[in-house]
């Protein structure tokens, strides 16, 4: 019996990160469930285990290159090769450049890109060595095409991620290794949980994005699996998402435009009296 397909997952106690893990438990992989949240981790360790997959909590600190290390070490040590590396863990700031403060620049910054950075740094030979071919999967977010406004910070890290994951599309492709980046649009997460806004409009603003979302964490993760095994570079949801992308692939100045007086609107919504 060939063993069991393995995966690290980075991000995932909670949110999209938790959704990965179950849907690959679905298909029978072990998986290395790796966050800060020890507690939330072991929660998912179960649902996967549930679900008919396997796996081990290991506790991570994505910005920690030597804790990165490590984890390659003992992962080696007991796993015959990697199938998948997921670099999702991730954090959220929101606020007008000039208002945003700079500690929270450098907080979101050493999450959102060196959690690619370090991931890919630290596995993508052992990658390369799966004589089945590898796989790659970062999470982005629709923002890094979008740029929309008061979300500066977000929207460069997760465009970042998303011109790492195009690079690396090139590079591993000679090496069976396949790559695949998410960018879907807001949807119902912890994210705000740990997020940090410049002023309370901000707070209230985002939080009316999440609530009004009608995709689920559970239908980015499908999408991810259905893109992994078709060897798919992008993954834009919703249906509205693919047309914010491909209006910015044709003309910028039209997207940006629709985009200022969408935020606009929306801002003066979530304004509104409750």
């Amino acid at each position: 019996m060939p063993p069991r397909r393995t995966a690290i997952v980075t991000g995932g106690a909670s949110g999209l990160g938790r959704a990965l893990c179950r849907r690959l438990a679905r298909d029978g992989w072990e998986i290395a469930i790796c966050d800060i949240d020890e507690t939330g981790a072991a929660e998912t360790l179960q649902l996967v285990r549930e679900a008919g997959g396997e796996g081990r909590v290991e506790r991570l600190d994505v910005t920690d290159a030597a804790a990165w290390s490590s984890l390659r070490t003992r992962l080696e040590t007991d796993w015959p090769q990697l199938d998948l590396l997921v670099n999702n863990a991730g954090v959220a700031v929101s606020g007008e450049v000039g208002q945003c403060a700079l500690e929270d620049w450098h907080w979101i910054v050493n999450v959102n890109i060196w959690n690619a950075i370090h991931g890919c740094h630290t596995f993508v030979e052992w990658l390369k060595r799966n004589p089945r071919g590898g796989h790659l999967i970062n999470t982005a977010s629709l923002a890094a095409f979008g740029s929309f406004p008061g979300m500066a910070a977000y929207n460069l890290t997760k465009a970042a991620v998303v011109s790492l994951s195009e690079t690396l599309h090139a590079e591993l492709r000679p090496h069976g290794v396949g790559v695949t980046v998410l960018c879907p649009s807001f949807f119902p997460t912890a994210l705000l949980d740990s997020a940090r806004f410049a002023t309370e409009h901000d707070r209230r603003v985002a939080r009316s994005e999440f609530l009004q979302s009608r995709l689920t964490a559970d239908a980015v993760a499908d999408a991810a699996v259905a893109a992994m095994h078709a060897r798919r570079l992008y993954v834009v949801l919703p249906a509205k998402g693919r047309w914010i992308w491909w209006l910015k692939r044709l003309s910028p100045p039209l997207l940006f435009w629709a985009v200022a007086r969408e935020m606009n609107r929306r801002t003066a919504r979530a304004l509104l009296p409750k």
